[in-house]
C-alpha cells in the first residue's frame, strides 16, 4: 500500500497535485518520526499484533483523503489524514522491522525480511495493476474514483492479516524452543531505554544510514507525476514494484548464504548496493540534464509509445530499484548486531523514525519546486555518507553469531550443537564468558 500510494505520483492525483501531495506527505512523515520512537515502546507493552492493527488503520483514511482532495480541491482533510497516517504508519513499519529481526533465527533473517518486503510489493503490484487497467485509456489526467475505492477496500482488508499475527512469546521454533524470555515492562521504562540508545556508539554511527535511504522516493514520485501521462506513470508504478522483487530476494539469499561468514556477506552486499546506488544517481543526473525540466510549466507527459520512453523507464526502474535492497540490508545489519527483542524494538523505532525524518525533509524540499537536478545532486551527496558508516559498523561490531552473548535470548538447538563442534575442533570459544552451550540465553 505504501508503494502504491507514492508510485502513481502526486499521491494519485493530477500532476498539479504534486504540491498538495508534498505538503500532506511532509506532515505525514514529520509525525511519523515521533510515532516510530513511541511505537517501539508500544511493541514492548501491547505486543506486535495490536501495534500492527493500529498501524494499518491510517492507510484507508489517507487514500480517502486523496480522493476527497481530487474531487473538492480542499487541503484540510489530506493534511489531517497525513498526520493520522504518520501516527499509525510509525506503528506499522516499526513493528515490521521488529518482526523481521525477532521472529526468525539468525540464519533466516535476510530471507525473512525479503519475503516481508516482497509481500508489500505484491500488494502494491495488485493495486497498481488495477489502476493501470482502469487508467489505460483514460482521458483525464487524474485517477478515476474506482481506483480510490479499490485501494480503500484493500487497505481495510489488511486489518484481518494484522489480527492473525502470533504474539512473540507464543512463537515456537521447529525444534520446540521459544525465541526469548519476555518480561513485562512499563511504557515509561521502555521510553527511557529507547532514549538511552542515542548514546550507543553503534546507533550514533548508524544515524546517517537510517536517515538517508528513503530520501530519493519523493523525488521519484514527483518526477513520475511531472514527466509522464497518467497511464504511463501507472505502468511505471507496476514495473517499479515488479522489478524490485528479484533484487530483494537475491539480496536476501546473499545475506543468508551459509557458505560465507556473516561479516563477508554483509561487506559483499554493501559493495553491490553502493555500486547500484551510485550508478543510479549518475544515470539520473545524465537524464535530468538532457531534459532540463522547468517545473513552473507543464511537463512533457511522456507516453508509453513515445520514442523517449524506453530509455527513460530503464533509468526510472534502476533508480527506484535501490529502495528495497538498500533498506532491507540496513535492517538486516541492525538485526545482526543483537537478538534481544527489547533492544531490537528500540533500534527499529529509531531506524524507522530517522528514515521518516529524512523523507519528511525530502517532501518539504520538493514542495518548494526545487529543480530536480538540485534535489538529485543533494541526495546523491548525502547517500555517499552511508558507505563509510556501514563498512565500519560491519567490520568493527558484527560477529558470526550473537547467540550465547545476551541474557533472555533462547538459543536454538542447532546453534548449541554447532558451537559444541566448534569448541571441540578448535578449542576456541565465543568472545564472552556466557558461551556455555547448555545455557538457555
Amino acid at each position: 500500500m505504501r508503494q502504491s500510494r507514492q508510485g502513481l505520483g502526486a499521491g494519485g492525483g493530477k500532476p498539479s497535485s504534486v504540491t498538495r501531495a508534498d505538503i500532506s506527505n511532509a506532515v505525514l512523515y514529520g509525525v511519523f518520526v515521533f510515532s516510530s520512537f513511541l511505537a517501539s515502546s508500544l511493541i514492548n507493552v501491547l505486543g506486535p499484533r495490536f501495534t500492527v492493527c493500529i498501524g494499518v488503520t491510517g492507510y484507508p483514511l489517507y487514500t480517502g483523503a486523496m480522493w476527497y482532495y481530487d474531487v473538492t480541491g480542499r487541503l484540510w482533510y489530506p493534511v489531517f489524514a497525513g498526520a493520522y497516517l504518520g501516527v499509525s504508519a510509525g506503528c506499522l513499519w516499526t513493528t515490521a522491522s521488529y518482526m523481521a529481526n525477532t521472529y526468525p533465527e539468525e540464519r533466516d533473517k535476510g530471507m525473512w525480511r525479503a519475503i516481508q518486503w516482497t509481500g508489500n510489493l505484491l500488494g502494491a503490484t495488485v493495486g497498481g495493476c488495477i489502476a493501470l487497467g482502469i487508467n489505460w485509456n483514460a482521458k483525464s489526467t487524474g485517477v478515476p474514483h474506482s481506483v480510490y475505492i479499490i485501494f480503500v477496500i484493500l487497505a481495510c482488508c489488511s486489518l484481518i492479516f494484522g489480527a492473525m499475527i502470533l504474539p512473540p512469546e507464543k512463537l515456537i521454533r521447529s525444534d520446540g524452543t521459544n525465541i526469548a524470555e519476555f518480561k513485562p515492562i512499563s511504557m515509561k521504562a521502555s521510553i527511557i531505554e529507547t532514549s538511552k540508545m542515542f548514546t550507543d556508539p553503534i546507533m550514533i554511527l548508524m544515524l546517517p544510514v537510517a536517515f538517508i535511504p528513503e530520501m530519493f522516493m519523493p523525488l521519484l514520485a514527483s518526477m513520475n507525476a511531472y514527466a509522464y501521462n497518467l497511464r504511463t506513470r501507472s505502468l511505471n508504478n507496476v514495473l517499479n514494484n515488479v522489478t524490485q522483487i528479484p533484487t530483494v530476494i537475491g539480496c536476501g539469499l546473499l545475506l543468508d548464504n551459509k557458505r560465507l561468514r556473516r561479516k563477508t556477506r554483509a561487506l559483499i552486499a554493501i559493495t553491490i548496493i553502493m555500486i547500484w546506488v551510485t550508478g543510479s544517481y549518475i544515470a539520473q543526473t545524465i537524464w535530468l540534464s538532457s531534459w532540463k525540466f522547468n517545473r513552473h510549466i507543464p511537463g512533457p507527459s511522456i507516453d508509453i509509445n513515445d520514442a523517449a520512453y524506453p530509455g527513460a523507464v530503464i533509468i526510472y526502474l534502476f533508480y527506484g530499484g535501490q529502495y528495497g535492497m538498500f533498506q532491507n540490508t540496513v535492517v538486516w545489519i541492525i538485526g545482526s548486531l543483537t537478538n534481544d527483542p527489547r533492544r531490537i524494538s528500540h533500534m527499529s523505532g529509531i531506524f524507522v523514525g530517522l528514515l521518516s525524518a529524512g523523507t519528511a525533509i525530502s517532501f518539504g524540499c520538493d514542495a518548494t519546486a526545487q529543480p530536480y537536478e538540485n534535489e538529485n545532486a543533494a541526495f546523491f551527496a548525502l547517500t555517499m555518507l552511508c558507505w563509510p558508516s556501514l563498512f565500519y559498523v560491519v567490520w568493527k561490531y558484527m560477529k558470526d553469531t550473537n547467540y550465547f552473548l545476551e541474557e533472555g535470548v533462547i538459543v536454538p538447538i542447532h546453534a548449541r550443537k554447532q558451537l559444541q563442534i566448534h569448541v571441540e575442533e578448535t578449542g576456541q570459544t565465543l568472545e564472552n564468558e556466557n558461551n556455555n552451550p547448555d545455557r538457555k540465553m
